[in-house]
This record gives structure tokens, C-alpha cells and sequence, in this order.
């Protein structure tokens, strides 16, 4: 049985870690006011309840620092592979 995923949530998701990618070195370290103005599409740097800082607009799964720094690195593994 194939899991139920929304593939619309995906894109938009997918959409957003590229924008990160291209235009922000670091993810904050606070969010005045817990929720900031919207950065790309509807996505903002939310203060989550366990105190961690994400980049989320709600349906899609939210991106970590982690998650970007993973994908920062998958991204110089591939071009390393291409050279």
C-alpha cells in the first residue's frame, strides 16, 4: 500500500529549501515574537515550543537547521561528483 503523501507539500517544501539555500548563510538564533513576517511564500522562522527555531508555513513538514545543513552537504557531495 502506497503512503498517503501530498505531493503539493512536497514542491512547496522542496521550493523553500531552495530559497535557503540561496539566500540565508545561518538560521537565526531567536525570532522576536516567537512568529516573524512571512520570508518566501508564506514561509517564516517560527520559535517552536521546545524552543527551536524553524522555517515552516504550517501544512507542509517544517525545514530544521539540521535539514539544511544536510542538504548543504548532499549539495557539494553531488557537484563534487560532477567535476
Amino acid at each position: 500500500m502506497t503512503p498517503n503523501i501530498n505531493y503539493k507539500y512536497s514542491v512547496l517544501r522542496e521550493d523553500a529549501m531552495e530559497y535557503l539555500l540561496k539566500n540565508v548563510e545561518k538560521f537565526p538564533k531567536e525570532v522576536p515574537g516567537k512568529i516573524s513576517i512571512s520570508i518566501f511564500q508564506g514561509w517564516r522562522w517560527v520559535e517552536s515550543l521546545e524552543g527551536e527555531i524553524i522555517f515552516a508555513d504550517c501544512p507542509s513538514p517544517c525545514i530544521t537547521a539540521k535539514d539544511l545543513q544536510e542538504r548543504r552537504e548532499q549539495t557539494v557531495e553531488l557537484w563534487g561528483c560532477l567535476k
